[in-house]
């Protein structure tokens, strides 16, 4: 993997995971939140790799034409941005599992 390529992954991915995560722990029993943890870290993982799929090509791009600094400068931004839309998303997904409506 280029240095550019590892370097826009593992900004997305310190960037967006931590803005995925639930405010609060998963109500129930342990095998109901082992159950919901499962699908949380799978729904996390598939937004990952959207967003890496969909912020690789223009942070290529950005590189090439503005230099290394400005483009990690734009990822940083955008795969903020993008987290915290994707974290509200996964929130309210998941909030209504913790109340019990499944």
């Amino acid at each position: 993997m280029s240095a550019p390529r590892f370097m826009a992954l593992a900004l997305c991915a310190m960037l967006v995971v931590p803005a995925l995560a639930p405010a609060a722990p998963l109500a129930g029993g342990a095998q109901d939140a082992a159950i919901d943890e499962q699908a949380l870290r799978a729904d996390m993982q598939r937004m990952i790799e959207q967003r890496r799929r969909e912020l690789l090509p223009e942070y290529e791009r950005r590189v090439r034409r503005d230099g290394k600094a400005s483009a990690d400068d734009w990822l940083r931004k955008r795969a903020e941005e993008l987290g915290r839309r994707d974290g509200a998303t996964i929130r309210r997904k998941y909030d209504g599992r913790r109340s019990g409506a499944r």
